[in-house]
């Protein structure tokens, strides 16, 4: 037979929110982002009814199970159109430095929003393909005016 050892009553309830909260915690689940597993500087493209995110070249989807992005092939849809979407490649003509570049983008990116109301960071329906090109002809514009050459 095993022996207890009494507790004093305020050691108990000085214990038992701690014993709660270890035990509570112990078996959270661990919090992620809504970008855990993606580069800092990915974007959202839609191709048809599926969302991806593009890191330089690089293909991510998220899990259906926890919602973390994991590498993806290229969607076979932009293989064989050569990415026709609405986000543009733009190189710097004036050794523009990164931070500028980032800094450009931004500008950019929130103007091409007002053009078109459409926001690709944002929106979790697919675009048309109306608001897609007016988005990515505004954004191109812009980056043009700030001395980049666009593709």
């Amino acid at each position: 037979m095993v022996k207890s050892l009494p507790l004093s009553c305020g050691l108990t309830h000085a214990l038992l929110p701690l014993l709660i909260l270890g035990a509570a915690s112990a078996n959270a689940a661990p919090t992620t982002s809504g970008r855990a597993g993606l580069p800092d500087d990915a974007r959202p493209i839609w191709i048809g009814e599926q969302r991806y995110q593009v890191s330089r070249g690089s293909w991510f989807v998220a899990s259906e199970s926890d919602g973390r992005y994991t590498p993806t092939p290229t969607p076979r849809e932009v293989q064989m159109s050569g990415m026709d979407l609405f986000d543009v490649v733009a190189y710097p003509m004036q050794d523009q430095t990164l931070r500028l570049q980032q800094h450009d983008h931004g500008q950019c990116h929130r103007w091409a929003i007002d053009q078109s109301g459409f926001n690709p960071t944002t929106t979790l329906e697919p675009p048309s393909r109306l608001q897609a090109g007016t988005y990515r002809r505004a954004l191109a514009a812009c980056l043009v005016g700030h001395r980049y050459s666009v593709q």
